[in-house]
Parts: C-alpha cells; structure tokens; sequence
C-alpha cells in the first residue's frame, strides 16, 4: 500500500508515516513496513467486511 492509500484508509498523516518510516529502530517502523506490504484490496476488503457485519448484527438486533 503506498503512502497516499495509508493516510485515506486510516487517518495517518504524511508526517507520521514519513516518521515511521525513517526511524528503523523503532516498533512503529515494523508497523509501517506491515501496513506497506498490505495489498489495498484486502484492506478494502476487510472494511466491507466490517460494514456488512455491522449491518448483520442491526438487521438481527431489529428482528
């Protein structure tokens, strides 16, 4: 995933993530490095995931 889908799918700004990035001493490097390496269709994927069941459990709670 580049930079530009990060920021838009979890509210990180550039600044962290260029932090993150630089920084390879720190835990938060590993974190930026996992989040590079996810494919955006899975993270698109896993939030219609989370939407649908959302939806699931309204639907049941109104039954």
């Amino acid at each position: 995933m580049i930079k530009k889908e990060m920021i838009e799918n979890f509210g990180i700004d550039r600044k962290t993530l260029n932090n993150w990035e630089n920084d390879k001493d720190k835990k938060r490097y590993v974190l930026y490095k996992t989040l590079e390496a996810l494919p955006h269709e899975y993270v698109e994927n896993i939030k219609k995931q989370i939407k649908e069941r959302a939806e699931n459990e309204k639907l049941l709670d109104n039954s």
